[in-house]
């Protein structure tokens, strides 16, 4: 653990009473003539309901800030109104001043109950606070690492031929056309697929490790560093920005919660360049989607020119998410007016995701009415509208209270495991749950899929734990690190 600051694992109530008023005035003092400028103005309110609400937990305690529910918040706020931030005037063609009103009181409702609901969670169970104080010796951390990174690029090494020339090179190439996409593989092949979630793990691991580097020698930090940046590249390659986020998050926790005293300037750098290296690389990202990265790269270097982007018209003026905000707006002009709120369909489906279809060939493959469905937008689109617009889907702004309850109380009950953790694999198992946390702000049906990394790192702790009880079980892992 870091040699100083104790996590804080509990939400402070003073900061709660700041987000409930915050949010309570972005309503009623939400006005603008256009859905563009009521955006903005709860951009702004929520904004600034968000920087006191979570400054004042920082202010007591700067690792508060790296508590599962503060990147919740932050998450969420990204998806929704972030880019109000910036000009949006294509905005007031696709929804009206009723609608993007109606939105923005479903997304504070969320934040609402997210703030309250944090405090409700339950303590965490007996078994996992002992597993997260398990002690490992470093050399077993780096085995794991290498053992994540392997099984995590399996998958698409299968797919190549061990071809590793080839497989950077179709990683490059535009999504979906890659040999080891999901669907390539049949029958029980398709669980590889679901075994590379693995290199989930590898970013916070590289990060835990990299905070405490001192205790390995140059060649283990090298190909630490090689196998994050590796995940960094395939993130971005991918043209999937919440991957790339999740991948920054998650090591970023892992570094910082096992910092010593003397690196959190250090920290604080790294901090910046990869916020910087995000919005940096976004743009690029929204380019490379349809086209792939090799063609982006080669039109760069032959034209000097930016290729073709699919962001909106106004790029060169705003940035842009996906929306999602504007897509809620629009999903509370048809639910329930259209079609009627598709009730428990919407958690069930969420529940089932993890099963493989190998297992169960009839597993739904989605809800009886599609997002894009309801939308209108037809199957060459796909739509998100973060849990907010899924849970309005389910049972209305009701649904919304409840989805926004259950991810604060999930938050709440993941960061009180955070006062029990001791060792390096207990802060690997509490890192890795970030994942699962900030992905499902996008989207609650990726909840349960997200948290099988978890999962595999609570199974490798315990088997890891067992190794070190027993050292005749270590099978000669002489494994890099120093003395």
């Amino acid at each position: 653990m870091a040699d100083s600051d104790q996590l804080t694992n509990r939400p402070n109530w003073t900061s709660t009473g700041c987000w409930i008023i915050g949010l309570t005035f972005t309503y009623l003092f939400l006005t603008g003539d256009t859905p563009e400028e009521l955006g903005r103005h709860a951009a702004i309110g929520v904004g600034s309901t968000m920087i006191v609400g979570i400054g004042i937990e920082g202010m007591k305690n700067w690792r508060s800030l790296l508590r599962p529910d503060a990147l919740a918040f932050l998450a969420l706020y990204f998806l929704t109104f972030f880019e109000f931030l910036s000009r949006q005037p294509e905005v007031n063609q696709m929804t009206s001043n009723t609608a993007i009103h109606q939105a923005c009181l479903l997304a504070l409702l969320a934040f609402g109950s997210m703030a309250i609901a944090r405090h409700l969670a339950p303590a965490p169970p007996g078994f996992l606070t002992s597993i997260v104080r398990q002690p490992i010796p470093a050399r077993m951390l780096f085995f794991v690492f290498a053992l994540c990174f392997f099984f995590g690029i399996f998958y698409m090494l299968l797919a190549v031929n061990f071809n590793v020339i080839e497989m950077i090179d179709q990683m490059m190439g535009p999504r979906f056309t890659q040999s080891w996409g999901r669907g390539r593989y049949g029958d029980w092949k398709a669980l590889l697929n679901q075994v590379g979630d693995v290199i989930t793990l590898v970013p916070p691991l590289g990060g835990l490790i990299l905070a405490r580097r001192e205790r390995y020698n140059p060649f283990a930090i090298l190909v630490v560093l090689l196998g994050v940046i590796f995940c960094l590249f395939q993130a971005v390659a991918g043209g999937t920005r919440n991957v790339l986020a999740t991948y920054l998050i998650t090591f970023l926790v892992g570094y910082g919660l096992n910092i010593s005293r003397k690196r959190r300037l250090e920290f604080g750098i790294i901090c910046c360049a990869a916020a910087g290296g995000f919005f940096a690389a976004s743009p690029v990202m929204l380019s490379t989607r349809t086209i792939g990265l090799k063609e982006y790269l080669t039109t760069m270097l032959t034209t000097n020119q930016r290729a073709p982007s699919i962001v909106l018209p106004n790029d060169d003026t705003s940035f842009f998410v996906d929306l999602d905000l504007v897509n809620i707006a629009q999903l509370t002009t048809v639910f329930p007016s259209l079609h009627g709120f598709l009730g428990l369909e919407v958690p069930y489906l969420a529940t089932v995701a993890p099963v493989p279809r190998a297992i169960w060939p009839d597993k739904p493959s989605g809800l009886s009415l599609s997002m894009e469905d309801a939308l209108g937008v037809g199957e060459e689109m796909t739509v998100s509208a973060t849990f907010i617009g899924e849970a309005y889907m389910a049972g209305g702004a009701f649904g919304v209270i409840l989805a926004g309850c259950f991810f604060g109380m999930l938050t709440g009950w993941w960061g009180r495991l955070a006062g029990f953790v001791t060792s390096e694999f207990g802060f690997l198992i509490y890192a890795s749950g970030f994942l699962a946390i900030a992905i499902s702000m996008r989207s609650l049906y990726v909840l349960t899929t997200t948290a099988l990394p978890t999962i595999g790192a609570v199974c490798l702790t315990l088997i890891f734990s067992l190794i070190a009880r027993n050292p005749e079980l270590e099978l000669g892992l002489a494994l890099p690190t120093k003395k």
